[in-house]
């Protein structure tokens, strides 16, 4: 038998509940006033809180954060555009942009995902706490499913996907220490992209050849506009997601065409955690000072967004709660990877002032 789970709301009407009969019954007893009756309805008033403190918290913080959301500039994708989504991992396109990927190729645009990774070293989503390295290729080559389900959700033809096969949880590696020297993943043993499907089959583990491949993506597909991760999120590979990224483009002379989006934005975000359809998705605490857009999105959307993401089975196992919790009324994009200067604390990206001069 399941136990049964009471909502925030439920407790509290059953904490009432309680005082009521408690309250009349230590009346009857001890004819207590009125004043010694609200000070035992202010105890479980305190109880409900302590026991529900983190709901309370989360459905405020989602309420204040919607006054903030409805502030901002809207983002317009343009007629017949070519977005290109950088994703780190399969599920991160969806989470980030599946109403926008909708709504551009709904409009006539044109949609490319590049999948840096196939998600191939997320172990407890291969089966175990310690799997073995053939079932983190298993993994990844799920995960690749996964991915094309989702986009096919949306609408989206499987010749959207494109996938890369580096290693997951290396790419920072692959950015700083192995930008040169092949980098062996230890999830999975490989030191070379091998995924049947891969866009180029047999590239080493080097940041190098992973830069160079999304120049060639680049010219090849000749977007009108890249979606990639801010350098601001939490996630190492996001962020060497965002390094190469911009590396990439700017080589190309394509930086004006770059919006960011985060994923991993700090500390249980978004909150509340899982489904929460009517709420709006608020500026994450890592992306405080970008100029962020919102992109409105309509009910169906909204719908689609929940298949796309729920499409990814293996993540929605242990993550569901936030994954969903980034089905949202609207989607958050910034033309500006970090903040300019002037809107950051001087603690935040380690600048100090020393007698009125800014030092590192």
């Amino acid at each position: 038998m399941r136990p049964v789970r009471l909502a925030p709301w439920q407790w509290l009407v059953l904490l009432l509940l309680l005082y009521l009969v408690g309250a009349e019954a230590l009346r009857l007893w001890l004819d207590l006033l009125w004043a010694e009756r609200l000070a035992f309805l202010l105890a479980a008033l305190g109880l409900w809180a302590f026991i529900n403190g983190r709901f309370v918290f989360a459905y405020y913080h989602a309420l204040l954060a919607s006054a903030r959301v409805r502030r901002l500039p809207l983002f317009s994708p343009k007629p017949k555009e070519h977005l290109l989504v950088l994703a780190p991992h399969p599920d991160d396109e969806v989470l980030a942009a599946a109403g926008l990927m909708r709504r551009v190729f709904g409009e006539g645009g044109r949609v490319s995902v590049v999948y840096l990774t196939s998600g191939d070293a997320f172990d407890l989503a291969a089966g175990s706490p310690m799997p073995s390295k053939e079932a983190m290729r298993r993994l990844a080559l799920r995960r690749m499913v996964e991915a094309w389900r989702g986009l096919e959700a949306l609408g989206l033809p499987r010749e959207s996907a494109i996938f890369l096969g580096f290693p997951d949880r290396g790419l920072f590696q692959l950015f700083t220490t192995h930008y040169y020297l092949p980098y062996e993943s230890p999830y999975t043993g490989l030191k070379a992209a091998i995924y049947p499907g891969v866009y180029r089959p047999g590239l080493p583990y080097t940041g190098k050849a992973l830069e160079a491949t999304l120049v060639e993506l680049l010219k090849e597909l000749k977007p009108t506009r890249v979606l990639l991760p801010s350098p601001l999120d939490a996630h190492r590979d996001h962020q060497a997601t965002a390094y190469l990224g911009m590396q990439a483009a700017a080589s190309l002379g394509l930086e004006g065409r770059l919006w960011y989006y985060i994923v991993h934005g700090g500390y249980q975000y978004p909150l509340p955690k899982g489904l929460h359809k009517g709420l709006p998705l608020y500026p994450p605490p890592r992306g405080r000072g970008l100029p962020w857009e919102r992109f409105p999105l309509t009910p169906e959307e909204v719908d689609l967004k929940e298949k796309a993401i729920r499409a990814h089975r293996s993540q929605m196992r242990l993550l569901s709660r936030f994954l969903l919790a980034f089905v949202r009324q609207n989607e958050l994009f910034s033309p500006l990877p970090v903040p300019a200067k002037e809107a950051l604390a001087p603690e935040e990206e380690g600048w100090a002032l020393l007698e009125g001069r800014e030092v590192l």
